[in-house]
Parts: structure tokens; sequence; C-alpha cells
């Protein structure tokens, strides 16, 4: 009795151990859990100041153009100065806009008529494959009925032999006929999974529209660059070509614009270039002159490129094409290189 109750105590000691490792395992375990969550919470605090840092700079150098542009308006030389160098961007910006709402134009025309197409495509693949399978299920029907026919006619026949005598005839048509039931069944079987192949193609979904392709891509970029090249001479029309590319390149105290004379002019004209860009009328007919100047000289790095390089768009010769392109007549070449120099942010617009 002693010997039981000592092992029944050092069971209870034992499991007391046992739960009390457990307890420290689980302390230890919710300690490192914790340090790793502070080291976390400590490594985000430094990088949420060093963002503060960040902004705080870039609020002061802020302030300070609003400052410096409160000084050049204030100044009776340099105020107007400011002002042109505002309207330029705005022209630049307004000459952005036509070529994005016209590329876009453009982006939805294709990939409308892509679609479909594509979705005519799809549909013109599905009829074939289900009228292929009606073939298929309409012979797979006509062989079940034959043997079915068969079956039957042999069951009836075997319905008939029903003297002694047609014992032994009996048995061999018994045979036959365990053969044409799992003929039947087979043939049967056929037709199911013909039918279930029908069924699926007729509820099955059109393959989803893969995108523009490469050769509509292209086209799209050649006639957003020809009427970037048709903008820039509109706008040097008025002069203002290469000035409004030196606004968007330089500072606003960089730049100056003669007297309070020459600013009101260049005023003048930055609101008929606005006008006139922001109101072009017949549009497609020069573009189209200009872009089949652009696929005859043309060339891309390599066969999956949608942009042109720029050298290849170079002011060269207009009635000569490259070699293996359409000669071109009658199309002057560009004095601007819209995709050299980026002229109304091109590159934001051209599809890839």
């Amino acid at each position: 009795m002693i010997d039981k109750l000592s092992f029944l105590k050092s069971g209870l000691d034992g499991a007391s151990a046992s739960a009390e490792e457990e307890r420290l395992m689980q302390l230890f375990q919710n300690r490192a859990g914790l340090k790793k969550a502070y080291a976390d919470l400590q490594d985000e605090l430094h990088l949420l100041r060093d963002r503060l840092k960040q902004q705080e700079g870039a609020t002061i150098r802020v302030q300070e153009q609003i400052e410096a542009l409160g000084e050049l308006l204030a100044g009776p030389d340099t105020g107007f100065s400011a002002l042109v160098f505002y309207q330029l961007r705005s022209l630049w910006k307004t000459c952005h806009q036509q070529l994005a709402g016209f590329a876009s134009e453009l982006t939805r025309q294709q990939e409308t008529r892509e679609t479909a197409k594509h979705n005519e495509e799809c549909e013109q693949a599905r009829a074939a494959r289900r009228a292929e399978a009606d073939g298929r299920l309409k012979a797979a029907a006509v062989d079940a009925d034959e043997k079915r026919e068969r079956l039957n006619q042999a069951d009836a026949e075997y319905q008939r032999l029903t003297a002694f005598w047609h014992y032994f005839k009996r048995r061999r048509l018994q045979r036959s006929l365990v053969a044409l039931r799992d003929e039947l069944l087979a043939a049967e079987a056929v037709v199911g999974h013909v039918h279930a192949e029908c069924q699926a193609i007729e509820a099955e979904v059109l393959a989803p529209f893969p995108g523009i392709s490469l050769a509509a891509r292209r086209g799209i970029n050649l006639a957003i660059i020809a009427y970037a090249e048709l903008v820039c001479e509109q706008v040097d029309a008025f002069g203002l070509t290469a000035r409004t590319k030196e606004a968007m390149a330089r500072r606003v105290h960089e730049m100056s614009f003669g007297t309070r004379a020459d600013c009101e002019g260049y005023m003048l004209r930055v609101q008929k270039a606005i006008a006139a860009v922001s109101s072009q009328k017949q549009i497609n007919s020069q573009v189209k002159a200009r872009l089949e100047r652009l696929r005859g000289i043309c060339e891309y790095r390599n066969s999956a490129d949608t942009v042109p390089t720029a050298d290849s768009l170079a002011s060269a010769p207009g009635a000569v094409g490259k070699p293996g392109k359409p000669a071109l007549t009658g199309v002057a070449p560009s004095p601007w290189n819209v995709l050299a120099e980026d002229y109304w942010d091109l590159y934001t617009l051209l599809l890839r």
C-alpha cells in the first residue's frame, strides 16, 4: 500500500512539473512575440519619422516657391513674365488634353471593332464545334436505335421459342441477347457523352477579349504622333511652340518675355492658340496624310515593340519612302520630332 501511494504521489508531482514547464514555455513564447512586435513598431516609428521629415522638407520648398512667385508677381518688370509663363503651361496642358481625348477615342473605337470581331470568330468556332458534335450525336443516336431494334427483335424471337426442342437454340439466343444488351448500353453511353458535350458547348462562355492587336496599337500610336505634329504646327502658327516647350523645361524665374507690351502680346497669342487647338475641325484628313508619311519612315526596335524609334521619325524628305515601304508624295516632313522631344507629354499617351 505504501509503495502504491508513493507511486501516485510521484505521478502527481510529475504532472505538476510538466504543467509548470508548459506554462513557462508559453510565457517565453509570449515574451518573444512581444519583443518582435515591439521591434516592428520601432521600425515603423523610424520610418514614419523619416517620412515626416521628407514631408516637412517638401512643405518648406513649396512655401519658398510660393514666396518667390509672390515676389515675381509683385515686381512691375517680372509680374507679366510670370503670367505669360503660366499661360504657356496652360497651353501645354490644353494640347495634352486634346491629344488624350483623341487617343482615348481611337482606342475605344479600335477596341470596339476588335472585340466584335473576336466575339464573332468565337461564335463561329463554337457553331462549328456544335455542328460537328450534333453530327456525332445523330450518328450515335442512329447506332443506338439500330442496336435497340436488333435487341428487340432477338428478344421477341427468344419469347417465341417456348417448345422443349428449342432448348439449345434458346441458350444460343440467350447469349446473343447478353451481347446485344452490352452493345446497346455502350451505344447509349456514347449518346449520353456526346449529348453532354453538346450541352457544354452550348453553355460555355466566350473567351475574353485578349486586347488590341499589335498592328492596331502601332497604328494608334502613329496617329497620336501625327496629331501631335499637327498641334505643333497649329501652335507654331502663333510662334509659341518652342516657347511652350521651354516653359515646361524651366522655372518661372528663369524666363523673361520682355516688356509689359511684349508680355501682353504673348498672352493674346496664347489665348488664340488655345482657342485654335480646342476648336479643331476636320482633323482626320490632316492626321491621315501625316500618318501615311510616318508609316513610310517609321522603324521599330523589335517585332513586339509598339512605339517607333525617335531617330526614324526625324525630319526626312517626304517624297522618299524606306526600302519595302510605299513612296510618299505631296507630304512635307515635320520640323518637330515630337517623339524625341516628348512634345505635349506624348509618351504618357502611347499604347504599349
